[in-house]
């Protein structure tokens, strides 16, 4: 079964060979747009909700494997909302 949405996002080799892939945004401008909202929106509030549970939990001067295990989580998922998300708004773009 295949992803109904692929054929927006991949093209396929030949496609690329002939020159007729390019960016997303200028093959489906609508889609990108989008797209774009959807992954802005989860880079700032991920950012600001995880930066806020790192300074919540770290505030505490005891510190457990518990509040160990969620600042390690919450510091991973700062890596994907800071960084590689605002990428992939940025890949968008490139053709």
């Amino acid at each position: 079964m295949e992803f109904p949405l692929s054929g927006m996002i991949e093209m396929n080799s030949s496609e690329a060979a002939a020159g007729q892939g390019g960016s997303l945004y200028s093959r489906k401008p609508g889609v990108a747009a989008v797209y774009v909202g959807v992954l802005g929106a989860a880079a700032v509030v991920g950012t600001l909700g995880n930066l806020a549970v790192i300074i919540t939990v770290t505030m505490k001067q005891l510190y457990d494997v518990g509040r160990a295990f969620i600042v390690n989580l919450a510091s991973s998922d700062l890596v994907v909302t800071a960084v590689i998300n605002p990428l992939a708004i940025i890949g968008l773009s490139a053709t």
